[in-house]
């Protein structure tokens, strides 16, 4: 799928297409979670399972606490956390933990992951003998890239054996590198602690003599975070991204720009995503020193 294949978006769908001058929206994929006119399952009989595999992520528990309260209010009942992980569907002594709205209240005022993480786990098949011999109805399953096909290997284990199982899976994220997502959780705080370094950065470059600070920031293979918290704190020069290229060298290039701002400043400040033209640390590290070198 390619994002070249969206031409619009709706209230209720990422892809959809405006079909007359009325504005008909025809709705093609991809459509926003929300509340639903009809429900498949009968509430006063669902059981709902939430894990948290993998690394933590800032927001993990404010999304098990939402989880539980829109569970609540579609009149579900028996709710439960898989404790640590995946590891929570074979390990022996982690029993399952029941949830509500009262339990999980206050938990988005703490950190980490009130239901625990681990990474890897059972086979795929061991965790669907689980959730089978559970009677777990929906599973909603917080992780990365690891858990999400994991969470995928799930259900299509489920489909196979002809279960009646509801696989959700919320991407854990702070890169914000999901496509069609407004925005994934954990992204705000990860700007806002990018910010922290920034500042750092720039009271060091200022305060040196032709200074420069460099400041590399998370983002997988996307310049989210860079590119917010370079705009939030406006104290950046350069923001470096993967999503736009760019010359080190040359007239237009990255290090005839630093040279001018050095020139006109004293100092200038560099934010770059880490798969910022896939340059190595090795490079940026030379050029600097160059620099360095230069207006000593």
């Amino acid at each position: 799928v390619t994002m070249s294949v969206i031409k619009y978006s709706s209230p209720t769908s990422a892809g959809a297409e405006c079909i007359d001058p009325d504005c008909s929206w025809v709705e093609q994929w991809v459509h926003r979670a929300g509340p639903r006119k009809d429900i498949y399952y009968e509430p006063n009989e669902v059981k709902a399972a939430i894990v948290t595999c993998g690394g933590l992520c800032p927001g993990l528990n404010d999304v098990i606490r939402q989880v539980v309260f829109t569970l609540e209010t579609y009149g579900v009942k028996n709710i439960v956390g898989i404790p640590f992980g995946f590891r929570g569907f074979f390990e022996k002594g982690l029993k399952e933990m029941p949830l509500s709205r009262n339990l999980v209240e206050n938990i988005n005022l703490a950190g980490g992951s009130f239901l625990g993480v681990s990474r890897g786990g059972p086979k795929t098949s061991e965790i669907v003998d689980s959730i089978q011999a559970r009677r777990i109805d929906m599973l909603f399953v917080l992780g990365g890239n690891g858990t999400h096909a994991g969470a995928n290997a799930i259900h299509d284990e489920c489909r196979k054996r002809k279960l009646k199982v509801s696989v959700v899976a919320v991407p854990k994220t702070i890169d914000n590198d999901i496509p069609l997502m407004d925005k994934t959780f954990g992204f705000d705080t990860a700007v806002e602690e990018a910010q922290r370094a920034i500042n750092s950065a720039y009271i060091e470059a200022r305060s040196a003599y032709h200074g420069i600070g460099l400041v590399k920031l998370m983002g997988r293979s996307s310049g989210f975070i860079a590119m917010h918290a370079s705009l939030s704190s406006g104290q950046v020069d350069v923001c470096l991204i993967p999503e736009v290229s760019f010359a080190l060298d040359g007239e237009y290039g990255v290090l005839q720009h630093l040279e001018q701002l050095i020139k006109n400043k004293g100092f200038c400040v560099v934010c770059v995503a880490e798969a910022a033209g896939q340059v190595s640390e090795l490079t940026v590290v030379l050029a600097f020193a160059f620099f360095r070198s230069i207006y000593h």
